[in-house]
């Protein structure tokens, strides 16, 4: 298969993947202009650090096996070897989040101590979503294994339901019954719930008894995963440990617009969130094409020219985002968010970087990469935080999160290297920023209507630098769509 039909077949998962995204995204939008009225700035800062500490709970579960399954789940042809494969990561992912999940729940009234708003609620919000980790354990399960079977089109019904179901449960409990932000954790729960009959439909073939969990190839795969715990603990305190390190050191307005920011800034995430979708399926996929490498090494300018082109729009234009789903009382979380929607472009950066250690399966460099991409996230907070305020904290998740992919990069290469057009991209991040400057820099000071010509005119200023440098990239894009609507 030649090097465009690789990118023509990664494009095309990643665009089926984004479908469902897109709904969830738009669904969103459409809720958040009814949410920032029910919601004070201080409620949205609540829901961040508990929902957010959630996320970290429900991140170490998985114990990053998903990575183990899927370099597994490749080695072999065979439908037995792959079932007990996924078995025992099921098995063992259910066990541990029911345990878990029973800790938190008879010892909530002690982390809600911890929430300074409210804290009479909280611990009602905690006992809520630790029934919540063993429950989402089998949509986890099938959403990957979709992904590691190729079938993106039972992936994006798989994730449109939940996001729906999420969505109008969501309307119900905030929204008709009033029930504040009880109701939005609520919600998470029942929409949980519903979710397992349809998720256990699509694995069913996969998942065989309690005997089937296999503590010898556990071991392996747990070996295999390590270093990508520290890597997905870094991952989410460069996203969102943030509030907790504002949490009492800002006001409740001010972590309320955070949380704000992150949301807004989340929807450059998007295009992504499918990248990272079917970037690994489709990336071990072809291990043995002789044209592999090349492959990969043109993925890197095709992802930037398209993903960083998304992130420069969004940072341009938050703050007329927010005039539109917003109330003037979270105009202020503009500016975050035109910092933090470029930590999302650096993710999917580090997905790219990491490919050579986990071709090769030698992972353990990234566990110091990313254990190092979050103590400097930490010393960042500490200290830009008491003088910056929410937007040095920011400034931390934007640098932090570029550290991984420089180092991963540095790593990967040693152990399996490909040709990747560095000077092209790092020439590309630096006109990102450098656009993005400008045009925050002169339109600041202007009327509504000034401003959005002046940020258009330096995104087409952009994007005029963009295709002479990415000349050959985008004639293949062209190409690639032009074929698409002749077929």
């Amino acid at each position: 298969m030649t090097v465009l039909q690789n990118i023509k077949n990664l494009a095309s998962d990643s665009l089926i993947y984004g479908v469902a995204g897109i709904a969830t995204r738009l669904m969103g939008v459409l809720l958040t202009p009814l949410y920032t009225r029910v919601y004070t700035p201080e409620d949205y800062g609540v829901f961040g650090v508990v929902n957010n500490a959630y996320s970290l709970i429900a991140l170490l579960m998985i114990l990053s096996l998903d990575n183990s399954t899927a370099r597994w789940f490749y080695d072999s042809e065979e439908h037995e070897k792959r079932k007990r494969i996924i078995s025992t990561w099921f098995w063992f992912y259910l066990i541990l989040s029911a345990l878990v999940g029973a800790f938190f729940f008879f010892s909530s009234n002690y982390w809600s101590q911890f929430v300074s708003y409210q804290p009479e609620l909280a611990g009602q919000y905690i006992k809520i979503l630790a029934v919540s980790l063993p429950v989402s354990v089998a949509t986890v399960v099938a959403t990957k294994v979709l992904r590691f079977e190729k079938r993106p089109k039972s992936t994006v019904v798989l994730t449109f339901l939940q996001a729906l179901s999420l969505i109008l449960f969501n309307v119900l409990f905030v929204l008709v019954l009033d029930w504040g932000l009880t109701g939005a954790f609520y919600a998470k729960l029942v929409a949980g719930l519903i979710m397992v009959p349809l998720s256990i439909s699509y694995i069913k073939r996969w998942i065989g008894r309690f005997n089937l969990l296999d503590w010898t190839l556990l071991a392996k795969m747990i070996r295999y995963s390590l270093p990508f715990i520290p890597a997905s603990i870094s991952i989410w305190m460069i996203n969102l440990s943030a509030i907790f390190f504002l949490n009492g050191k800002v006001s409740d307005n001010d972590l309320g617009l955070f949380q704000v920011a992150f949301t807004l800034a989340s929807f450059g995430g998007l295009i992504v969130n499918s990248f990272q979708q079917a970037w690994s399926p489709f990336a071990f996929s072809i291990i043995h094409q002789e044209n592999a490498k090349e492959t990969y090494g043109k993925i890197l300018l095709v992802y930037l020219m398209v993903v960083g082109s998304l992130t420069l729009l969004i940072s341009l234009f938050s703050l007329e985002a927010l005039m539109i789903i917003a109330t003037p009382s979270y105009y202020g979380a503009a500016k975050i968010a035109s910092i933090l929607v470029f930590s999302g472009m650096f993710a999917g950066l580090t997905n790219i970087a990491d490919l050579g250690s986990a071709i090769s399966k030698k992972t353990a460099p990234l566990g110091m990469v990313y254990s190092f991409s979050a103590f400097l996230l930490i010393g960042l907070n500490i200290l830009l935080i008491p003088e910056f305020g929410v937007i040095g904290a920011a400034v931390a998740v934007c640098f932090s999160q570029l550290v991984s992919p420089v180092f991963a990069f540095y790593f990967s290469q040693k152990v399996y290297p490909i040709p990747y057009d560095f000077i092209r991209a790092g020439v590309f991040v630096v006109l990102i920023f450098l656009m993005g400057y400008l045009g925050f820099y002169f339109s600041e000071p202007l009327s509504v209507f000034l401003s959005i010509g002046v940020k258009a005119l330096a995104f087409i200023v952009f994007a005029a630098l963009a295709i002479g440098l990415f000349n050959r990239e985008f004639l293949l894009a062209r190409n690639l769509i032009l074929k698409r609507f002749k077929g």
